[in-house]
């Protein structure tokens, strides 16, 4: 039987085998094929970051977001390569902030390091000393953050911020440049209307563990390209210039995405009660274009419960933690298992999420309801 081959004439099957056996060659040797995802009950579905994926991270407005796709796109990967100086993962993050400044966005990092660093809770706004009147940051938070200037120059050598690109092709076009200059192309002949021209075929990377991720906050941001609605602006982003990166340069793709507003709406039964389910995110409730969710290989949903005066959710007293508490919802994986729901403790004065203990074990979630009286 005539099995299927490659543009380049390798045998698909063959390709196939080479990259599982060149994973388990990575595994054996300590190595690791994707970076960890941080949240337990998640990763059992879905192990981590990998070369090659798109994601959607999807939530109404105010619920925090940005904020997640910050923590497990920049934070994570970051935290990453320093905690494993022996990994041979490299990493390139570039930041299309379309919402916030490039100081606003450092300052979201800096409130988050002085909360796990020195367990000193500073929101974005004490950082900027505004608030209460007279109000103004401290000395002492001051000397802490200057203390840490070599790890954000650190930093800033993985994680680029751009606050001034706003359409998909400069997104595209910054993405493309930076693959083209750190990789090259095989070439194979093809024949067009009797004429033979050389075409590019397979991106080779000068360095295969390069993790590149690109992270766009958010999409429905973006302005409208010449002749385009924003539905087709976005489409244009997702379907062609986040496919082309994810799959000829092996691209990690991020993508923010607000809910519909129709999803704050509660709904009730016939007998007058909430149907809670339905305010969560859901690949229909997409904001401007649900069809990125065909081209996404993975879609995260963050649900915040307190919104909607839930009294309690998946077994925890939201009553307690109120604003504290959000579900993370896998609403789409590909290569794995939709609708995994995890529990997490959030603070969102310092763009922190925390893995909730498990229901069961009340000793652990008591001292998280204790804790959120205290702050």
């Amino acid at each position: 039987m005539n099995q299927k081959k490659m543009s380049s004439g390798v045998n698909i099957f063959d390709a196939a085998l080479s990259q599982i056996k060149e994973r388990q060659e990575r595994a054996t040797l300590g190595h690791v094929n994707c970076i960890p995802f941080p949240f337990e009950r998640t990763s059992r579905f879905f192990p981590g970051i990998e070369r090659g994926t798109y994601d959607i991270c999807t939530a109404n407005s105010g619920v925090g977001k940005s904020k997640l796709a910050r923590f497990l796109y920049v934070i994570v990967p970051y935290t990453f390569i320093k905690e494993n100086p022996d990994t041979d993962i490299r990493l390139k993050i570039f930041y299309f902030s379309l919402e916030e400044s490039k100081e606003k966005f450092m300052m979201s990092i800096i409130s988050y390091w002085l909360f796990v660093k020195h367990n000193m809770r500073v929101s974005i706004k004490e950082l900027r000393s505004v608030g209460k009147v007279g109000y103004y940051l401290p000395d002492s938070v001051i000397s802490k953050i200057e203390e840490a200037k070599e790890y954000f120059a650190d930093l800033e050598k993985y994680v680029t911020i751009v606050d001034d690109i706003w359409n998909p092709t400069g997104i595209f076009k910054t993405m493309k440049t930076y693959n083209e200059q750190r990789g090259h192309w095989t070439k194979r002949k093809l024949t067009i209307d009797g004429i033979e021209k050389e075409v590019n075929d397979t991106y080779i990377p000068d360095d295969p563990n390069e993790y590149v991720i690109s992270i766009t906050d958010h999409i429905g941001l973006l302005r409208t390209e010449r002749g385009l609605s924003k539905h087709e602006t976005i489409s244009k982003f997702s379907s062609q210039h986040c496919i082309e990166l994810r799959n000829k340069y092996a691209n990690i793709i991020v993508n923010v995405q607000q809910q519909s507003s129709d999803k704050e709406k509660k709904q009730y039964t016939f007998k007058g009660q909430s149907i809670d389910e339905k305010l969560e995110p859901s690949l229909d409730g997409l904001a401007n274009n649900k069809e990125t969710q065909r081209d996404a290989d993975n879609v995260f949903g963050l649900f915040a419960p307190d919104r909607y005066q839930m009294e309690e959710c998946d077994n925890y007293r939201v009553d307690v933690l109120q604003d504290h508490f959000r579900v993370l919802l896998v609403l789409k994986s590909r290569d794995g298992e939709s609708n995994v729901r995890t529990p997490l403790f959030f603070d969102g004065a310092c763009s922190y999420f925390k893995e909730m203990p498990r229901s069961e074990d009340s000793t652990e979630v008591d001292k998280v309801y204790q804790y959120v009286q205290t702050i």
